[in-house]
């Protein structure tokens, strides 16, 4: 997939903006705060509907405006063309157009623009409790599979309802167990789809880790439920007798314990915990390897290379890392990078297609042929 154009109307610090990219690496360059991330953010919400930075949508209008709207037009790999366009203002709320026709469930629009990005809050996803893991797999797996995100909405809405029974007083049995119905029906879905996945995952960041640190350092993915998973496949009665089980203790705290919404992903570092053993260095060489493992993923299921976006990655990096990545990133299809210097780019040669720079300053976008 690539973006060709975007268009900003109202959006952060930018009051209008006309920004056209091309297929390679688009290197967003300038001082912090200026608004070089703003430009990640727009593309990330034009994919996902939502931002990656803030759950009020209000906080992304321009100052004393009440509305603001996003444009790109996409082109696929086979040649055809993606217009789409994201308004919102506090009044109407959020309208999304595809090709000039109105979207109404977003859930249908998902995964039209496959989209990776790799932020300093990604971070978290190693060093973070389990939450980010879990959030992870399911951004992947809603872009890659309609299916998955139907179960994924359906297993939240099931999960809430339950949680709501489980802290009423005079609680009726076969309510609860229909909801206990629900929540299995879906829940299976959300757990053999991670499996597979994170076993997918597992061999794909093996790779990029070793190209990227080279070194001799060995990763692993281990996906770690709230209960056995069974090799003989009969998740179903197993989910419903791990409900079974905590009953008692569900009512006394009126939660739902056991579920995919609890379960975790156990990242490995030379056979130890990532999260305990791992260096600043060795955190973001081990994200970088996933976001690229999602990429590739994506893009198996897809049949489209997802655009990439990369916000300030350099940190904790040293610089036979950091050329280790940019080449890598040189090969796989359009790439969005922000930096405070471009420096690393303009050094390298032997590209197939040089780098396009564009210089961000107070919402204004300049394209510079040279650095």
């Amino acid at each position: 997939m690539i973006l060709q154009s975007l268009a900003l109307t109202n959006f952060r610090n930018y009051r209008e903006a006309k920004i056209d990219f091309q297929e390679g690496v688009n290197v967003l360059f300038g001082r912090n705060g200026q608004g070089k991330t703003n430009i990640l953010e727009s593309i990330y919400y034009l994919a996902l509907t939502k931002s990656f930075r803030t759950s009020n949508d209000q906080n992304l209008i321009y100052y004393q405006q009440d509305f603001f709207r996003i444009q790109g037009d996409f082109k696929t790999q086979q040649g055809r063309l993606h217009r789409v366009a994201i308004a919102y203002s506090p009044q109407e709320g959020k309208r999304l157009q595809h090709n000039g026709q109105r979207v109404g469930r977003f859930a249908d629009y998902i995964g039209t623009v496959p989209l990776v990005l790799l932020a300093p809050s990604d971070l978290e996803i190693s060093q973070g409790g389990p939450h980010y893991r879990r959030q992870f797999l399911d951004i992947m797996l809603s872009q890659a599979s309609k299916l998955y995100l139907h179960h994924l909405i359906q297993y939240r809405r099931a999960l809430k309802q339950r949680n709501l029974l489980l802290q009423q007083e005079n609680l009726e049995t076969r309510l609860l167990e229909s909801w206990d119905d629900a929540l299995v029906q879906h829940g299976v879905v959300l757990i053999e789809k991670r499996l597979e996945a994170v076993e997918r995952l597992d061999e794909l960041v093996k790779g990029y880790y070793a190209r990227l640190s080279g070194g001799g350092d060995k990763t692993k993915l281990l996906y770690r439920g709230t209960f056995q998973v069974p090799p003989n496949g009969h998740l179903t009665e197993v989910f419903r007798s791990a409900l079974q089980a905590v009953r008692t203790r569900e009512l006394e705290q009126g939660l739902t314990l056991v579920g995919p919404h609890r379960d975790d992903v156990l990242f490995l570092l030379n056979g130890k915990p990532l999260r305990v053993v791992g260096s600043q260095g060795e955190h973001k060489t081990f994200i970088i390897s996933l976001k690229m493992a999602e990429r590739e993923y994506l893009q198996n299921i897809q049949h489209e290379a997802p655009i990439l976006l990369f916000d300030d990655i350099f940190g904790e990096l040293d610089a036979g890392r950091i050329l280790n990545m940019i080449r890598s990133l040189a090969r796989i299809g359009q790439t969005f990078i922000t930096t405070t210097s471009p420096n690393f780019f303009g050094k390298m040669e032997n590209w197939e297609t040089k780098p396009a720079f564009y210089e961000i300053e107070n919402g204004t976008v300049q394209r510079r042929e040279s650095i």
